[in-house]
């Protein structure tokens, strides 16, 4: 699949090959295209479900609901008694995995408090480094029950961090996730690891700006894309991810703590 023109480009005629004959076709995409109205054609499905009118049953699209909840709506539409969050599990992992985990902490930081935090996505989603940094050490100053765990790339880089940091380089991902459900509270933009530590109700802050994408400029609604089943504070600045302060931040993750 490639972008071009109007939207997502894919081969339609391999994809209909690949899906063969069906009666139902329901489509997750939230995005249409030209690709989408060649598919539909070849493959003539006696009904079909999805969020663009070429679809026998056009379902919503609301920019104030979460994601999740949009779509959910394919299976409310089939059974209205259905609730998300009985099918919002974690990620299943190894069983390995957690007691590892739990081990490796308690040998490094024994009886200490986990924040986990993750600022690697899209350049345009990540919070400076420097202001990561300075919120870390204050947090850590501020609360010296806590380690912090940062999954993702090393922002120090020639400098010594705060002595109650840890830091995994290139961790597998699924012991990732068992950091997080070993974790107490959770800081991070908008990443697979948010949607993660969200699914296994980890108390979290999200950070969300905007970005320009070439000559668009595009907003990340937290509404959208934030948590949704966790507690949570949910920071936004529309004028981009350099203008969130680490006072706000670190206020919102106390908040969390109480």
């Amino acid at each position: 699949m490639r972008h071009r023109g109007r939207g997502r480009v894919f081969d339609s005629r391999h994809a209909a090959e690949t899906i063969g004959q069906c009666d139902l076709l329901v489509s997750l995409n939230p995005w249409h295209s030209p690709s989408v109205d060649r598919l539909l054609r070849l493959l003539s499905p006696a009904r079909s479900v999805g969020f663009s009118p070429a679809f026998d049953v056009v379902l919503p699209k609301d920019s104030k609901r979460h994601v999740a909840d949009q779509v959910f709506a394919l299976a409310t539409h089939f059974d209205s008694s259905l609730r998300i969050e009985d099918f919002a599990f974690p990620p299943r992992l190894p069983r390995r995995c957690d007691p590892r985990i739990r081990e490796f902490l308690e040998s490094v930081a024994p009886g200490k408090r986990v924040l986990a935090v993750h600022n690697e996505t899209k350049p345009e989603k990540v919070w400076p480094r420097e202001r990561l940094i300075r919120l870390i050490d204050a947090f850590l100053d501020r609360h010296p029950d806590f380690v912090a765990f940062v999954l993702d790339f090393y922002p120090w880089k020639g400098r010594k961090p705060h002595r109650r940091v840890i830091h995994s380089p290139g961790l597998p991902l699924h012991y990732a996730f068992s950091v997080l459900r070993a974790s107490d509270v959770f800081l991070g933009v908008d990443s697979c690891m948010l949607h993660a530590a969200d699914l296994y109700r980890l108390p979290g802050v999200g950070l969300f700006g905007r970005a320009n994408i070439g000559f668009a400029s595009k907003t990340y609604n937290y509404r959208q894309w934030g948590f949704r089943f966790s507690r949570r504070r949910q920071i936004s600045d529309a004028r981009g991810m350099n203008y969130i302060r680490e006072p706000r931040v670190l206020a919102a993750l106390e908040g969390l703590l109480t």
